[in-house]
């Protein structure tokens, strides 16, 4: 009884010290960041922009209406000319041509301000992608292109920002060079990952004559995924650890996959902001920075002497479509944003200044971002995305040696129990194997309960589901499962120590018959890789926030 107690308390006083080496470890490999919520510290300066509504450094719309309209203009409304519509053919480099939609206002007299579209992140092609929104402007008067997205150079790995703004330049010019359109009257419209490409080209090209920005990024990609990656996990109510984890994985170095892109140095290119600007975001768009973004933006082209600059919020998603906050196909615009987009592009087109509007620089339904865009994302102790592979990899190729070992001895050792001695040298000694076994089980167990909660969230923030009971009860659940495993690894640590004590000499039998952890090679290769794959599936669920005190 005295002994049971014993090792009971020596269980218990190994699993609280291996619960805080564990705890330590991942405090240790997580990043000195995180995303946090957004206040005035750290939404952004206020550059003191004339018409500016900035509350604490955040943004708060000076009216709940969208509409835009410049003092003594009137523009040409939507649906005032029928469109034309012509495919061009349109050549970036020897070997790649890419279709190109030109849509013209029929019966438009006199040389007419054009736009530009640049894609955002995935496929693009002209005739399938910005059909409502270029239609709609050519019928206001404006003559709009949409390029084919040029793809044999871009990839979920390898983007040039740099290279693709070269290609929108050459559609650029094209649409410049149009007997109806004005060249001095031509400039941008850019969604999402295509507004990175559309500051380059502002950059090398400042004589742009206007630039729209629809969910403008801004910061980098890994610092915006990191601020929008902690928004959904927030939003469908995952676990603080979960969320803290977003920091870990999206902090590392991704170049064994590519992916140089996303450290892309967007705020570089924020110095030529000098021509009118038009900002858009959705309220309902959890990915992008609503109000860091407006902020950055209006500071940047304020220092580069220019304050005309308008922001737009509507109740939509990312392409300002209403219905549901993620995309989905065939969704409506929001029922005024082509509208504004017109009467904007026309009454800057006729020479509208800043100081020349009639309507509030920042209006429509107030934002709300809740979480910050980080200003660093320096990673922990784990900093490349091979090492974490290596270490989610150890646990089971460990278990899978000791498996196969296991089943080698089972059918080599089948044989002959000749006596003491030779049972001693032919197998672990007592207890060991046993435990052995609930190691194995408990690695098995977490592992697979790791992987099949991940997930959950993942597949959540997808479809932007609210899951937190689901996902709080299985964290719980795997939190319970990691401290069965560090129990069951403490118990094997404390069998190994009594088997080790009961070897030395003064506590050796007179017939020298002490029991042995392991004897022979065999045996010894499952022990240590069993004992390993233990080990490392500790160290696994501690990089996952598991053992978080």
């Amino acid at each position: 009884m005295k002994s049971a107690v014993k090792r009971i308390s020596s269980i218990a006083a190994v699993s609280v010290v291996l619960l805080v080496l564990c705890a330590l470890l991942g405090a240790a490999m997580t990043p000195n960041w995180q995303v946090s919520p957004l206040t005035g510290d750290n939404a952004g300066n206020n550059a003191g922009n004339s018409g500016n509504s900035l509350a604490n450094n955040r943004v708060t719309v000076a009216a709940p209406d969208t509409a835009i309209a410049a003092r003594g203009q009137r523009t040409n409304q939507e649906g005032t000319y029928q469109v034309k519509e012509t495919t061009l053919r349109i050549r970036l480099a020897p070997s790649v041509t890419v279709d190109a939609v030109l849509r013209e206002p029929v019966g438009a007299t006199g040389k007419r301000p054009g736009c530009l579209f640049i894609h955002g992140a995935g496929t693009g092609k002209a005739h399938t992608v910005y059909g409502d929104i270029a239609s709609a402007m050519a019928s206001a008067g404006i003559v709009t292109l949409v390029p084919d997205k040029r793809m044999d150079n871009y990839s979920t790995f390898q983007r040039d920002y740099t290279a693709m703004a070269r290609d929108y330049v050459t559609s650029l010019n094209v649409l410049k060079s149009r007997s109806n359109v004005d060249a001095s009257r031509v400039g941008l419209y850019a969604e999402s990952e295509g507004t990175w490409i559309a500051s380059v080209m502002t950059h090398d090209h400042p004589d742009l004559a206007f630039m729209i920005l629809t969910s403008p990024p801004v910061v980098p990609g890994r610092r915006q995924m990191a601020m929008a990656a902690s928004n959904y996990m927030t939003y469908i109510g995952a676990p603080e650890p979960m969320v803290r984890n977003v920091a870990k994985f999206i902090s590392m170095d991704f170049s064994m996959l590519g992916l140089r892109y996303a450290d892309f140095p967007a705020e570089r290119y924020l110095d030529a902001l000098t021509m009118p600007l038009l900002v858009n975001y959705g309220t309902e768009d959890l990915s992008m920075p609503i109000e860091q973004g407006a902020t950055m933006l209006r500071e940047h082209a304020h220092q580069a002497g220019n304050d005309n600059v308008t922001v737009r919020y509507y109740p939509a998603n990312h392409q300002m479509r209403v219905g549901a906050r993620t995309s989905q196909p065939g969704l409506p615009l929001d029922e005024s944003y082509t509208h504004d987009l017109e009467n904007w592009v026309n009454a800057v087109a006729a020479g509208a200044s800043a100081d020349d509007w009639s309507t509030p620089m920042i209006a429509g339904t107030q934002p709300h971002q809740r979480l910050a865009v980080p200003k660093t994302t320096t990673p922990g102790l784990i900093r490349s995305l091979p090492v974490l592979l290596i270490l989610l990899a150890l646990a089971p190729l460990c278990l899978l040696v000791g498996a196969l070992g296991s089943l080698v001895l089972a059918l080599t050792h089948r044989r002959r129990r000749r006596g003491a001695q030779d049972d001693r040298h032919g197998s672990f000694g007592a207890g060991i194997a046993g435990l052995l076994v609930a190691n194995a089980i408990t690695v098995v167990a977490s592992m697979a309960g790791l992987l099949a909660y991940l997930a959950r969230p993942v597949s959540a923030a997808l479809a932007l589901r609210n899951d937190a009971s689901a996902l709080s009860a299985g964290w719980m659940a795997l939190r319970a499962l990691a401290l069965l495993s560090i129990v069951a690894f403490a118990w094997l640590l404390v069998r190994f120590a009594e088997n080790r004590l009961a070897r030395e000499p003064e506590h050796l039998p007179a017939q020298n018959s002490a029991p042995v952890v392991a004897a022979g090679f065999g045996h010894c290769l499952v022990l240590g890789s069993l004992t390993f794959s233990a080990m490392f599936s500790l160290v696994s669920l501690a990089f996952w926030g598991l053992f978080t005190l």
